[in-house]
């Protein structure tokens, strides 16, 4: 009777050592490109914060904390230095240069020292419902038009000849809110326009002329504020 022939002996697979070269090598590339990753993404974030505009505003207008805001943005170039930093306080008290909309970036070159502001008077102006923008808002800006009323010797019927452009680019300080039963049934409302010296007998004497229009003048098209001086820049 011949005899079972014995299993061979099986070979356990060894485990891997620490040392392993192959193993060693994996790890120092992992790590390579993990502090190469950290690397670029630190670089590529440039963005910085900067004080913005929170809504509309017109050349004239002196900033006040509720129309600013703080933006993290990410600038190139000379762009880095063209906005106020937002890591500041806020210009408050400034006044603009020109009109900056909601959201824009706030620039150096548009701010004025609060003692180099341009002199300005206070004239309220009543303008009939319908002959002004329906969403004129405090700091827009509008160009002011007549409709002067002549009366004719056979009849003392007032007759509306040809509107008139009055002035330009004229700031609306402030445009009272009005309830509905306010002004006992007046048709008008009184708007406050922020004029230059010079144009407040133009627009009086518009007012006893005939019927005044606001016409809303679109944003990014205001005058600059250098150019409603009185020859002074």
């Amino acid at each position: 009777m011949s005899e079972t022939p014995a299993s061979p002996k099986s070979n356990r697979l060894a485990t891997p050592g620490w040392l392993d070269a192959r193993l060693v090598l994996g790890v120092l590339l992992v790590l390579v490109s993990v502090v190469v990753g950290a690397r670029v993404l630190s670089s590529a974030d440039q963005s910085q914060t900067v004080w913005a505009a929170k809504r509309d505003l017109a050349p004239g207008a002196q900033l006040t904390a509720d129309d600013l805001t703080r933006m993290r943005v990410r600038l190139f170039g000379t762009d880095t230095r063209r906005y106020i930093n937002g890591r500041g306080g806020a210009p408050t008290g400034y006044f603009l240069r020109r009109g900056v909309g909601a959201g824009e970036l706030l620039p150096i070159a548009a701010l004025t020292k609060p003692g180099e502001q341009v002199s300005f008077r206070l004239v309220t102006v009543p303008v009939g419902r319908g002959h002004l923008p329906p969403n004129l808002a405090e700091d827009s800006q509008v160009d002011v038009y007549v409709s002067p009323e002549k009366k004719t010797a056979a009849t003392t019927a007032a007759a509306t000849v040809e509107p008139r452009l009055v002035v330009r680019n004229v700031t609306v300080l402030q445009r009272p809110k009005l309830s509905g039963f306010a002004g006992g049934g007046t048709t008008d409302e009184s708007i406050v326009l922020q004029v230059r010296p010079a144009d407040v007998a133009l627009i009086l004497a518009a007012m006893s002329e005939g019927r005044i229009d606001l016409v809303g003048v679109p944003r990014l098209q205001e005058t600059p504020v250098s150019t409603l001086e009185d020859g002074t820049s």
